[in-house]
């Protein structure tokens, strides 16, 4: 179990008794399911990551494939080889430390190695180190941060089901040696799953909260806000999102992933004080 004290992901704090920090997504995969978030040049990154950083982003993660799910959006298949030259290439052109901690949002140890090496703090892999053998003894031996996303191998088609995904993931962490303290938890909102189970999930995300982990939530502009209000397009679902990551909060997010960081920090902003007002009373 975490202490009170939180994970440290590149000098940034993140933990249960620390103010809600803001994650700012920045693909660099055009066949993401959100087209504003893709930074389909080395200029047009420079903007994004520039921008994330002046709207008050916390953190920022970076992916070069998009994980968005095939049966909903199909998403085509990326080779290793091409995800890590997106990555690359963006990491090589930037000054690392001129920017909030980067996190790189990969299931691949060799996409994460490297962008360890250009200067990444922390690992992100929503297969819950499930998805390659050797990414739990990288991030062991670096002595990264890492988020744990709940994965079932196929959409977690209940609460438990994640949680059970959870403790199975910790389950490798612990046997690759990485340290409870470097383990951030994500309850996997979207990714396939029944519009029914994301909402049951963001309901009861104190179960999450629970884990002894700090936790990490990503709702923004996913399909199931686009179930509950008939909006087919993720462009058409900012307040949606915005009203879905302030209820994270107040369920216990301890970070909020983002494709609009500005808007966000104001809802996580409000949501974090009525949360430590609440607890207070």
């Amino acid at each position: 179990m975490n202490d009170l004290q939180g994970v440290n992901i590149g000098g940034l704090m993140v933990g249960p008794r620390l103010p809600v920090r803001v994650m700012s997504v920045v693909n660099l995969s055009p066949e993401s399911f959100y087209k504003s978030t893709v930074a389909d040049s080395i200029e047009k990154f420079h903007e994004m990551i520039t921008l994330a950083a002046e709207e008050g982003a916390d953190i920022i993660d970076i992916g070069g494939v998009s994980t968005a799910p095939k049966n909903v959006y199909g998403t085509p298949d990326i080779t290793i080889d091409e995800e890590l030259e997106r990555v690359t290439s963006a990491l090589e052109s930037i000054k690392v430390s001129g920017y909030p901690p980067l996190s790189i949002d990969t299931t691949s140890s060799r996409v994460a190695e490297t962008a360890l090496d250009l200067g990444v703090s922390m690992v992100n892999d929503v297969s819950g180190l499930h998805a390659d053998p050797k990414m739990a003894g990288l991030i062991a031996d670096r002595g990264a941060p890492v988020v744990l996303m709940a994965n079932c191998g196929e959409p977690c088609s209940s609460v438990q089901a994640a949680l059970q995904s959870l403790r199975d993931s910790f389950s490798i962490a612990q046997g690759a040696g990485i340290e409870s303290e470097k383990i951030i938890v994500d309850p996997g909102i979207g990714f396939g799953k029944p519009p029914e189970t994301d909402i049951t999930i963001l309901r009861e995300l104190d179960l999450f909260a629970e884990l002894g982990h700090p936790l990490l939530v990503g709702v923004s502009r996913k399909a199931f806000i686009g179930h509950i209000l008939d909006q087919p397009n993720p462009d058409d679902r900012l307040i949606g999102s915005l009203v879905a990551a302030a209820i994270a909060v107040l369920r216990g997010a301890n970070v909020v992933r983002t494709h609009d960081v500005g808007e966000t920090k104001i809802a996580v902003q409000i949501s974090d004080i009525l949360r430590v007002s609440t607890r207070s009373d």
